[in-house]
């Protein structure tokens, strides 16, 4: 008889590794690691105390649980309505729904969130639990515009977790909501390309309940504000060049390709995509007018 034994040739270090990558696929890491630089938002960088890095980096880990959390519920819960394994890898059966991993991920959140200073820990909870309303119950992604709009809840609180102290940065409140215009631009975007899997599944979209052509208005609508929010922050050159910039991309490039493709899932999707890293760049100038005006 003769035997056939297998032995593997990795280390230890090479399996964890495995696992690893492994889990930030199950956690969808690559849709979500642009928003660990939102806890920056509240960093002052004039202040540069061991107080001050400590707080950056525990704003970043809890932005980074907050999102695996977030993710991960949000697969465990559209695993019936989901329709490529590619976006959703709980859809192929045996797969588990990691109950432990979501357990330890939000207590690991709400841990963080008390060493921090008050309103970081406020937005952090409320990250939470927005998360679990939008995915598990009440699953507010399913009822209209209150689905696209909880997006702000589940996103926004993200830009206050960087703080050391009770206090905000200048020009914050431009930076936040320039960010909440284009992540609610970006998620009409998403839910075009998602049309076909929300209507299986019975969850009613902004998209699918305006349209089209509406929801394309909407979009302008949107990249106008976060365009508007751009000019004050920085000095007058600079906002000019921020509000014509955001104002073509944003409140007319975007929407008048959402009008014509949003119907397209390929094409809603690759535009979400080119939307994501726009909109990126547009905020990373944003935020160094705010911190290093010229």
């Amino acid at each position: 008889m003769q035997l056939n034994i297998e032995i593997s040739d990795k280390t230890p270090a090479w399996v964890a590794a495995d696992a690893l990558r492994a889990w930030l696929h199950r956690v969808r890491f690559a849709h979500w690691a642009h928003f660990l630089a939102l806890p920056l938002a509240s960093v002052d960088l004039h202040n540069r105390g061991s107080a001050d890095v400590l707080a950056a980096a525990r704003g970043v880990a809890i932005a980074f649980v907050v999102l695996a959390f977030g993710y991960l519920l949000n697969s465990v819960s559209d695993r019936r309505m989901d329709l490529d394994v590619r976006k959703n890898p709980f859809i192929v059966p045996g797969a588990g729904e990691h109950r432990y991993s979501l357990a330890t991920l939000f207590a690991i959140g709400v841990l963080l969130a008390l060493l921090s200073p008050w309103p970081a820990q406020l937005a952090a909870l409320s990250s939470l639990a927005f998360g679990s309303m939008y995915s598990m119950g009440p699953r507010i992604k399913s009822i209209g515009f209150l689905g696209t709009a909880a997006n702000v809840g589940n996103f926004a609180p993200l830009l206050f977790v960087g703080m050391s102290t009770p206090s905000l940065p200048p020009h914050f409140a431009s930076l936040s909501l320039a960010f909440a215009s284009l992540l609610l631009q970006n998620q009409l975007i998403h839910e075009a390309s998602d049309a076909a899997e929300d209507r299986g599944g019975g969850v009613q979209t902004t998209w699918l309940t305006l349209g089209r052509r509406r929801s394309a208005a909407l979009a302008a609508l949107l990249g106008g504000c976060a365009a508007v929010a751009a000019t004050w922050v920085g000095p007058p050159m600079h906002s000019v060049a921020m509000l014509v910039g955001g104002g073509c991309a944003f409140g007319g490039l975007f929407p008048l390709l959402l009008a014509r493709r949003g119907g397209e899932t390929h094409q809603a999707g690759r535009l979400r995509i080119a939307h994501r890293w726009c909109a990126l760049l547009f905020g990373a100038a944003l935020y160094t007018a705010s911190r290093w005006p010229i």
